[in-house]
């Protein structure tokens, strides 16, 4: 009898320390490293801006960092037609663009790169115009685009609407992908939601004020229950102080992370995929 209550109480640690460690192994994070780049935009400057983008990319490659993020027309800024028009538009992708798929496989990161596009080469037409969101992969291939769906009447009249909110797959993630104003609307982000994103990507240049985003991605990671990652801008351009504009993750309702700067910032934040929590962020400054 004594020998079977010993079996038993073995048997039972036995169990236990399978369970504990399964718990354990279930518990284990899976870690992406985000960073944002927080930049002082020149407006319509591009080859001021590309240069900025690319330092922002080796510094964040140099910290680990397995995806990369921009904000919002990140070569050209916001307002760019009322400087240097549209004609020089090219059908994407640009120059610009591939020099970044260049350095994404030199460096074997994912770019998340926010700039824009022609449909058609001008031979062919004019075609549309999309203020676009490109994802590159680790080879420095395009697996998926973004066009931005909440265009702004009049200081966005350049740009044609994209159709649907993208989801693309990254690292084995389905990443939702939304740009600025997409988020203003619920529908949006409710619809990455149902077709199986993991988590929301948005770039932005949205300044705060009257017509700021408030409690936006507040309200769209509570209603998805899905974290959303916004990278936003810094500077001044035109008449536009984007200088307390945040870049933000959110996640149920709640503001995590908020960083505002007056100058370049490159923000890298530790994500628990598996748990979705935050373990962690740091920020360095980019000089160019």
């Amino acid at each position: 009898m004594g020998k079977i209550m010993k079996l038993l109480k073995y048997g039972s640690f036995l169990c236990l320390l399978v369970y504990t460690t399964a718990s354990m192994a279930n518990d284990k994070p899976q870690v992406i490293r985000i960073a944002m780049l927080h930049l002082q935009l020149e407006y319509a400057n591009l080859e001021h801006n590309a240069a900025l983008i690319e330092t922002g990319i080796d510094l964040a490659a140099e910290q680990g960092a397995d995806w990369i993020m921009t904000p919002e027309l990140s070569h050209t800024g916001y307002r760019f037609d009322l400087k240097i028009g549209t004609d020089w538009i090219s059908k994407g992708p640009d120059q610009y663009v591939k020099r970044v798929q260049v350095q994404a496989a030199r460096l074997k990161v994912n770019i998340f790169l926010s700039h824009l596009e022609r449909t058609n080469s001008p031979d062919q037409g004019q075609g549309e115009l999309f203020n676009t969101l490109f994802v590159i992969d680790r080879s420095g291939e395009i697996i998926g685009r973004h066009r931005k769906i909440n265009t702004i009447p009049i200081s966005e009249s350049w740009s044609a609407e994209g159709d649907i909110a993208t989801i693309v797959t990254v690292d084995d993630h389905q990443v939702g992908l939304l740009i600025c104003a997409d988020a203003w609307p619920q529908q949006h982000a409710q619809a990455l939601k149902e077709n199986g994103a993991e988590l929301i990507l948005s770039s932005a240049s949205w300044a705060p004020g009257k017509y700021g985003p408030g409690k936006t991605w507040e309200n769209r990671s509570k209603e998805t229950n899905l974290p959303i990652f916004v990278n936003n801008r810094t500077g001044i351009e035109r008449e536009f102080d984007l200088t307390q504009a945040v870049s933000v993750l959110s996640y149920k309702g709640q503001r995590l992370l908020s960083h505002q700067s007056p100058n370049s910032q490159l923000v890298i934040l530790e994500w628990d995929s598996k748990n979705n929590r935050l373990l962690g962020h740091t920020t360095k400054k980019i000089i160019n």
